[in-house]
């Protein structure tokens, strides 16, 4: 039996079905190949199956994005626009209302990978995982979604045209350099907090 309670699974996939009716209805199905959005689907397979790697893939970096995310936000909100770009789109007119409102999703992920991380445990070996599950993602978008979208950043890094390379090799760029960056940045942040966390009781 899985350490996560009945409800917090069954809240999760309730989450999921009105967040994927709303991207599908707004975005389309390429937004999916977002890391992040892909981190939600591995996320509600991890919590029904209580599998603690696939749960520490994640929980790192979805903790630094949050928070990186949301701080970007306040920001936002208090100087009037995203200082680093990463939620102008929380701020313009491109996306309804319904789009821009699910994606404060952001916000609840560091308090929800750090729980889930405490109730199941934290794999070492998730981060490595995360490597490879990051590296499908980056290639994915380049694949099969469109430039416009600039998913995972493949197309124009902080918003500006990528054209110093050809395309393959920048690629590969990326899929080195988010590890780098972001995987065991985030993997280092989650040990730090985890180690502030009281031990869990395993009594019941």
């Amino acid at each position: 039996m899985t350490a996560i309670p009945l409800t917090v699974r069954l809240a999760s996939t309730a989450w999921i079905i009105l967040w994927v009716t709303v991207v599908l209805n707004n975005q389309g199905p390429q937004n999916f190949f977002w890391l992040c959005n892909m981190a939600k689907f591995i996320v509600l397979f991890a919590i029904w199956r209580g599998d603690r790697l696939l749960i520490s893939s994640q929980a790192g970096v979805m903790t630094l994005v949050g928070i990186g995310w949301t701080l970007d936000l306040f920001l936002g909100l208090l100087l009037g626009g995203s200082p680093t770009g990463f939620t102008d789109y929380m701020f313009g007119d491109e996306l309804a209302p319904v789009a821009r409102a699910v994606s404060l999703y952001h916000v609840a992920l560091p308090p929800l990978m750090i729980w889930l991380v405490w109730r199941l445990g934290y794999d070492r070996r998730g981060p490595w995982l995360q490597c490879l599950i990051g590296a499908l993602g980056v290639v994915g978008a380049w694949l099969f979604t469109e430039p416009y979208r600039n998913v995972n950043w493949v197309w124009s890094p902080f918003g500006v045209e990528q054209t110093w390379m050809p395309d393959p090799l920048w690629v590969l760029v990326l899929i080195v350099a988010y590890p780098l960056v972001l995987y065991f940045p985030g993997h280092w942040l989650l040990l730090g907090i985890k180690r502030l966390l009281p031990a869990r009781s395993t009594q019941p």
